[in-house]
């Protein structure tokens, strides 16, 4: 059972996969960021065959024009965000791939979605970032679909203010960022940040929810993780009504990183980030390629998350107005400083394989 706009419906409504009957369900997963969504995708990418013989097109894209060559797109944010956002130019994966045709290749995803569209069965499209589309950009893709002969089912898992605070602070590093709020023991002290994106409800939220109203269904992120088969065993079965779940090849992208690897690296983005000031990209950034595994789970320290204090209390009542207790529940655990000793076996372990790699090339 889901919430849909702020109420709870009795018991899951009925969609169906069999489009026999005249009518083609668009199940439209729109993240949101930091819920597995990358995870979700590359299992239906991988199960495609699968989801057909169950009455589901999880449809692929093709980029002909990035450097290197990504043939085969299985997150739907990028073509969509490439068609219906207002500066296309600056998307960031647009600038990551090196795309220098982008007129092209939003003609040629133009012409994929259409095809994708013009699919006899339902069809599955998964987007985190179709929730950062304006009002105006979303409301256009939906009557699209809906012009094809679609009935929508929108739904969005959402993560706790707490839980997302640990997890885009990993991922802004793993991206090349450097975080003030992020320390490394004695060598980098925490510092307050201006503003660390922290959902609340005010933004993607109130986005979805003017362009779909009652027809959106929010979940909690952690009542999808209780599933056996985790959140993306939830949005298969829950969600787009798929059985046989043990028939399915499931996969995981393992994004997360040490406690250990972050922090180094977010001493590594401070000196070299990924985007120069210019905001073009930058020739010396670099990634740790080994993990610190040592060092153990990634998560903010008591004094980080102290340093959000006010932040996390003003997105939790936001978040309690407009949905409901349930989505601010988070795990409380926190990460130790590391200390000088932990410090110096990461770096001097750092030089070692650096030794090692060297000597093997």
């Amino acid at each position: 059972m889901g919430l849909f706009f702020g109420r709870c419906w009795p018991d899951r409504l009925k969609w169906s996969n069999d489009a026999s009957a005249g009518v083609k369900t668009c199940f439209l997963h729109l993240g949101l960021h930091k819920t597995a969504s990358s995870s979700f995708q590359q299992t239906c990418a991988s199960n495609r065959k699968f989801l057909g013989q169950q009455g589901l097109h999880y449809p692929l894209f093709a980029c002909e024009y990035s450097r290197p060559k990504r043939l085969k797109i299985n997150n739907h944010s990028v073509p969509l965000r490439c068609l219906y956002d207002q500066n296309p130019r600056n998307y960031h994966i647009n600038k990551r791939w090196k795309i220098n045709r982008l007129d092209e290749v939003i003609r040629d995803y133009d012409g994929q979605l259409s095809a994708a569209l013009a699919s006899d069965t339902s069809i599955i499209l998964s987007g985190e970032g179709l929730s950062l589309l304006s009002v105006k950009a979303l409301t256009q893709l939906t009557e699209r679909i809906r012009g094809r002969g679609f009935v929508i089912r929108p739904l969005a898992l959402v993560r706790s203010p707490l839980d997302y605070a640990h997890s885009i602070a990993q991922q802004l590093i793993r991206g090349g960022q450097h975080l003030e709020l992020v320390g490394c023991g004695p060598l980098l002290l925490p510092q307050p940040m201006k503003r660390l994106t922290i959902p609340d409800g005010q933004r993607e939220l109130s986005t979805l929810m003017s362009v779909f109203g009652q027809q959106l269904e929010l979940v909690p992120f952690r009542r999808a993780c209780a599933h056996p088969k985790g959140p993306v065993g939830y949005l298969l079965e829950e969600f787009c009504g798929i059985s046989q779940l043990e028939l399915i090849k499931f996969q995981s992208s393992q994004e997360s990183k040490s406690n250990g690897w972050v922090r180094i690296q977010n001493l590594i983005n401070k000196r070299w980030p990924v985007f120069d000031q210019s905001k073009q990209l930058n020739a010396d950034h670099f990634r740790l390629k080994e993990d610190l595994d040592s060092t153990g789970k990634f998560r903010l320290t008591r004094r980080e998350v102290g340093l959000l204090e006010n932040q996390l209390m003003r997105s939790n009542q936001l978040m309690v107005d407009l949905l409901s207790e349930e989505f601010i529940l988070a795990d409380d655990s926190v990460s130790e400083e590391l200390s000088v000793d932990e410090i110096s076996c990461v770096i001097t372990d750092l030089c070692r394989f650096t030794t090692l790699n060297s000597a093997v090339s």
